[in-house]
């Protein structure tokens, strides 16, 4: 209740605008069947939305083509406010399962759920996979569950398991074909979770400080022993508030890291203001809350995790 109306209170226009949005297309479409459904004797493959493109990447590594992804927040966009656009909705209408990251990742949720049908899934991926969390390290929703788990490749084998599960429930047919690929994924999963281990532990331990604009990485840093804060704690608060600046220029300061970073769908200019001020060096783009566009090298969730080691061990152990 209490994430509900936090939610409300700052977005409480556009959750109204949505709804009249909302009313008007099932005022005009309803729940009526797609064109391939009322086709008598074709059947479609499932259609399974996700809510960023993370999600989705880990979607299409499970379903393969037995299953018909949509994203709802594109490539490069910030999920954390993402507002759900005209094209959202009509793919919410023809979804038959939702799946989210939860822990108020996504501040739209109560939209989505208002805009989907009592008949289709919901899947919490974060409330599902029981993943251990990691708390929020500063600013307004410090203490709060950090929702960012993905950056720790083995909490994403057990998202796998989940959407494995919620598939293989919904299109029995298909089930082993998804199970098969979802072990498969885990086992690559596994495999990355060692490579990063060993490219990263080569950086010397006073440099394994991790400074980037939201702090995003508690599970990063947890699985690879990183000390790690941020400008501020969550994209969804006020970003770079001149206490804020004070605050992570002091730990700067104090813990005197070789570089500081920033992230793709979020501007660079504070971590570039800080760094010039405490003359270190500054290094990105990672890759957080979205993949990254063709040509970037994080196109798949594996290789963004790749880029991002890369970087990181290249920014803190060569200027070390």
């Amino acid at each position: 209740m209490r994430d509900f109306l936090r939610f409300v209170s700052r977005h409480g226009v556009i959750f109204m605008i949505a709804l009249v949005v909302l009313v008007a297309i099932v005022v005009v479409v309803g729940r009526s069947p797609s064109p391939v459904q009322q086709q008598a004797g074709v059947e479609r493959p499932p259609v399974v939305v996700a809510t960023f493109s993370l999600i989705g990447d880990w979607l299409r590594q499970v379903g393969g083509e037995h299953i018909d992804v949509r994203v709802l927040t594109p490539v490069g966009a910030e999920v954390h406010e993402w507002e759900l656009q005209p094209r959202n909705f009509m793919d919410l209408e023809s979804a038959d399962i939702v799946v989210y990251n939860g822990l108020m990742l996504e501040q739209w949720m109560p939209q989505v759920k208002v805009a989907t049908g009592a008949d289709v899934s919901l899947i919490d991926l974060a409330e599902l996979s029981d993943y251990p969390v990691q708390p929020i390290v500063t600013g307004d929703f410090a203490g709060d569950p950090d929702p960012h788990l993905w950056m720790d490749p083995r909490a994403v084998q057990a998202f796998v398991a989940v959407i494995a599960d919620a598939l293989a429930e919904f299109d029995s047919q298909n089930a082993v074909a998804y199970r098969t690929r979802a072990e498969a994924y885990k086992e690559e999963l596994g495999a990355l979770h060692v490579e990063i281990s060993e490219q990263l532990a080569a950086i010397p331990e006073q440099a394994r400080v991790l400074i980037t604009s939201e702090a995003a990485f508690p599970y990063f840093a947890n699985a690879y022993d990183f000390f790690h804060d941020g400008i501020w704690g969550n994209n969804a608060e006020v970003e770079g508030s001149p206490r804020q600046i004070m605050r992570i220029t002091g730990i700067i300061e104090e813990r005197q890291p070789p570089a500081v970073f920033w992230e793709s769908t979020i501007s660079d200019r504070y971590v570039r203001s800080i760094a010039e001020d405490a003359g270190v060096e500054v290094a990105g783009p990672l890759y957080v809350d979205s993949l990254g566009p063709a040509g970037s090298g994080a196109e798949t969730y594996i290789d963004m995790m790749r880029h991002n080691a890369r970087l990181i061990a290249q920014a803190l152990g060569e200027g070390s």
